[in-house]
């Protein structure tokens, strides 16, 4: 009989962050989904505030750093125990990356073929699917949001993972080096990209750079989150971020102010983690944070097949029906994700994680 646990979260230090974890994935979703939610434009509103929604990705960034910091501060002391920290990162992110990949390498196969109309020349770009198997897609290397186009993020945190003993060497000098390195990497960033879009739009152009604030923030928040165990009523001030950057989107703030509200959330969430009173809302959501990392990955698959082929070309679904269409398949995700966790991630985790060790008598 096929065993389905129950969801529990990591670690009950972190359950604010949780929240805001798969919260943020289900916008990620929503974000891409959008492109079929407003097809008749009688929701420009929506549409409007959705189309910021991407800058969740930079929200996980803070919050990736955040947890690395947690877990790793004073750990990651000798080649072989940082060659393990890799090795984990690679075992947890790499499987249902590499699936992924494989999924749109056979739908563009299929369309080579003429089995099916699909042809995305700078999409299913052959030259790039050895960056993507090797986690550097988002280092400057392809020359557009190749396969499962998504996963340029989990290049960027696989940058930030390689270069974890360089940040750690910043963190270990003080909070104010840590401090001093996001906002010179802000300015840079911004200075950078001043005359085209803003960095914080960047992808498959460095965006691996993109995440070095964000990733340094949260290695910051770590290292005042005593200070910041104090603010009051920190989980209201979390979710009242979190609702005034929807205002804000709706209203068609900045994007740069959009971004520094997105790191203000999660500093928010990071106090009310460390005031350490875990509100209702909060702790229900926190468990579901462990498909975060699975919805964000499978979504383009579905956006692809069920609401581009299906939904869109076969049915012609428009208006009222298409937005229902899209409802269901954001509820459908999430049982298609606790399935792809339970019976491949996770084994296929321990799988890799195993490669190399040997088996105790």
């Amino acid at each position: 009989m096929i065993k389905l646990p129950p969801l529990k979260p990591d670690s009950d230090q972190m359950l604010h962050l949780d929240a805001l974890r798969i919260v943020g994935a289900l916008m990620i979703v929503v974000f891409h989904f959008n492109r079929f939610i407003n097809l008749d434009g009688r929701w420009q509103l929506a549409d409007d505030t959705i189309k910021s929604f991407s800058l969740i990705v930079d929200l996980f960034f803070v919050i990736s750093g955040y947890v690395m910091a947690a877990i790793y501060t004073g750990r990651l002391t000798t080649p072989a125990r940082y060659g393990d920290f890799l090795k984990k990162r690679v075992a947890r992110l790499g499987p249902l990356h590499w699936l992924t990949l494989l999924a749109f390498i056979a739908i563009a196969a299929a369309g080579s073929a003429g089995l099916i109309n699909e042809r995305d020349p700078s999409r299913y770009d052959a030259s790039c699917i050895v960056p993507n198997i090797l986690f550097i897609h988002a280092w400057g290397v392809c020359h557009a949001q190749t396969w499962n186009f998504v996963s340029w993020a989990i290049s960027a945190e696989m940058g930030m993972y390689l270069a974890l003993p360089l940040l750690f060497w910043i963190t270990g000098r003080g909070w104010i080096w840590t401090a001093t390195g996001a906002a010179v990497s802000l300015i840079l960033l911004a200075w950078i990209s001043r005359d085209g879009e803003t960095f914080s739009q960047w992808t498959f152009n460095f965006g691996v750079a993109r995440a070095v604030p964000g990733f340094l923030l949260g290695m910051l928040a770590w290292q005042v989150r005593p200070v910041l165990a104090k603010l009051p009523a920190a989980r209201f001030v979390m979710w009242g971020l979190l609702a005034a950057f929807m205002v804000a989107s709706s209203q068609g703030a900045p994007r740069t102010a959009l971004l520094l509200l997105m790191y203000a959330i999660g500093f928010a969430g990071v106090a009310a983690d460390a005031a350490g009173h875990v509100g209702p809302v909060s702790k229900r959501l926190a468990p579901w944070a462990q498909l975060s990392f699975t919805l964000y990955m499978l979504h383009p698959l579905v956006l692809k097949i069920a609401l581009n082929w299906v939904g869109f070309g076969m049915w012609k679904l428009n208006g009222d029906a298409m937005r229902l269409w899209v409802l269901a398949w954001v509820i459908l995700l999430i049982p298609m994700a606790y399935l792809s966790l339970v019976l491949f991630e996770r084994p296929a985790r321990d799988w890799i994680a195993g490669l190399g060790k040997r088996t105790k008598p």
